[in-house]
């Protein structure tokens, strides 16, 4: 299972930052539309999470861990590198 999350989030993270290159940030966007709320995948994650406990399904665990692990390394780790800022939240 450990290898599966490890495989998933480094998927989702190199996604994460081919979007962000050719997209840019989705900061500036959702802050001229006036949105509110703004969804990282990490809660996304999160929620897996409690399903997973509900249900026991490791397919909601593994997508859990790595989706909440993605968007940890992203914020905390790559955009500090990258634009020395982590926009989050």
């Amino acid at each position: 299972m450990i290898t599966e999350i490890i495989f998933l989030t480094i998927l989702l993270e190199i996604i994460t930052s081919l979007g962000r290159i050719f997209f840019g940030s989705m900061k500036e966007k959702y802050n001229k539309a006036k949105y509110k709320i703004r969804i990282h995948h990490g809660y996304i994650g999160l929620i897996f999470i409690l399903i997973y406990f509900l249900n026991s399904e490791n397919l909601f665990l593994i997508l859990g861990i790595s989706l909440f692990l993605s968007d940890f390394f992203h914020h905390f780790l790559i955009l500090p590198l990258w634009i020395k800022r982590t926009e989050f939240p």
